[in-house]
């Protein structure tokens, strides 16, 4: 076994893929990967699962699945970290810079929105938000 990825694409990364090439949604997508998924065959080519947060939207960022064209994805270059190392010395999570989709990334439940232990302090204070406005707290 190689120590490569079998994908270009890495939890971490941003990709842009226009509207042709990518499944479930409008507009040119701009999303910062948290998971990647199996690939799958078509007629068109190779498309892989992602699941990852949508950035530039104009509700904000948000969670989503999308199913992109494996040779019509971009990923965006990235500066070389300056960050401190996470956990072990693996690289730390890249934050997002708005810092409003703090959802978990998998396998390591750290933040994807700040690099925290996830739920990150934004997030428990947000579901305390929300549970109390649903009537969950008692």
């Amino acid at each position: 076994m190689t120590g490569r990825r079998s994908t270009p694409i890495g939890v971490g990364d941003i990709v842009e893929a226009p509207e042709l090439h990518y499944c479930y949604g409008l507009g040119a997508l701009t999303l910062r990967v948290i998971e990647v998924g199996r690939r799958e065959r078509h007629s068109d080519g190779i498309w892989l699962n992602l699941r990852g947060v949508e950035l530039g939207g104009a509700d904000g960022p948000r969670q989503r699945r999308v199913l992109v064209r494996l040779d019509a994805v971009r990923v965006r270059p990235t500066a070389p970290s300056t960050e401190p190392t996470g956990p072990a010395g693996g690289p730390a999570p890249r934050p997002i810079t708005d810092g409003k989709a703090h959802v978990p990334v998998r396998l390591s439940w750290d933040c994807a929105g700040c690099g925290e232990p996830w739920p990150c302090a934004d997030r428990r204070r947000r579901l305390l938000v929300e549970y109390a406005r649903l009537g969950w707290l008692h």
